[in-house]
């Protein structure tokens, strides 16, 4: 259920903040638990712009989400349909992607690519001990949870894994 409050906009339990990210198919918006005010990600994705195809990518998606719970992959919270949407509440990572982490930061420390490496690794392990691959590894889908060197590395975007 979608619906405005005041002047924000609210889907199932949460309302929805500033546009963080879009994709070929989906709008990214911050959101908020109207009663915990936890931070989240909700991704919005126009069910009609999906061929059959694209609709079978992402319930594949939703599928793996549900299944694998990991430190160093993204948690999905919740999943809202309304007609013609459905709505991903993801975790949110405060940090970004590490692409703008590395042009914020230019140049990384040996020691914290290979703080990032390890967790990605051990990621594609829990991914690899479920029979799962990404397919879709880049810089732009590992999610940090916080802008530092200490920051949890988290591997998003499903869309194309099997």
């Amino acid at each position: 259920m979608t619906q405005a409050v005041g002047r924000s906009r609210v889907v199932g339990d949460y309302v929805v903040g500033k546009r963080i990210g879009e994709g070929s198919f989906s709008v990214v918006w911050h959101g908020r638990h109207k009663v915990h005010g936890t931070e989240v990600a909700i991704k919005e994705i126009a069910m009609l712009r999906l061929n059959k195809k694209l609709q079978e990518s992402l319930m594949s998606e939703i599928f793996i989400l549900k299944r694998i719970n990991h430190p160093n992959i993204i948690s999905l919270y919740d999943i809202i349909q309304v007609p013609g949407k459905i709505h991903l509440v993801l975790e949110y990572c405060r940090g970004g992607d590490l692409s703008l982490y590395i042009q914020h930061h230019g140049r990384v420390p040996e020691t914290t690519a290979k703080y990032f490496m390890q967790q990605l690794a051990a990621g594609l392990q829990v991914l690899r001990d479920n029979n799962l691959i990404h397919r879709d590894l880049k810089p732009q889908n590992l999610l940090l949870s916080q802008n530092d060197e200490k920051s949890v590395l988290k591997i998003a975007d499903f869309g194309f894994a099997r």
